[in-house]
């Protein structure tokens, strides 16, 4: 338990300056669907919920961590214990981001802060 507070903690304090709600903080959060891990180590997570497009992405329905996000590894355990768990998550992150491995037609939102309700 300690482990995943102090997990929580870092997480929620790693954020760039322009960084921004994407799920609000005391909301109800969203389900993740499915985890997917790509070759270069960036994640993209599919859910089902409703998110704030800040950024005006193209697309909602997937959220992206990039492989050069400083707390990727615990990100992705965080999300896997909440797709096993059925926990709600929420995140908090900047811009958008568009992935060759899904056609490269659509920009999602990239994640830097990601919390379990």
């Amino acid at each position: 338990m300690k482990k995943f507070l102090f997990l929580l903690a870092l997480l929620l304090t790693v954020s760039s300056v322009e960084a921004k709600y994407i799920t609000a903080l005391n909301g109800q959060g969203v389900l993740i669907e499915r985890v997917f891990v790509h070759e270069s180590g960036a994640i993209s997570i599919y859910i089902a919920g409703e998110l704030k497009n800040l950024d005006n992405c193209t697309a909602t329905f997937r959220v992206y961590i990039p492989p050069t996000a400083t707390a990727k590894d615990e990100m992705l355990s965080l999300a896997l214990f909440a797709y096993a768990s059925g926990k709600r998550v929420g995140f908090h992150g900047s811009g958008c981001s568009t992935t060759s491995f899904w056609g490269g037609t659509q920009d999602v939102p990239v994640v830097n802060n990601m919390w379990v309700h």
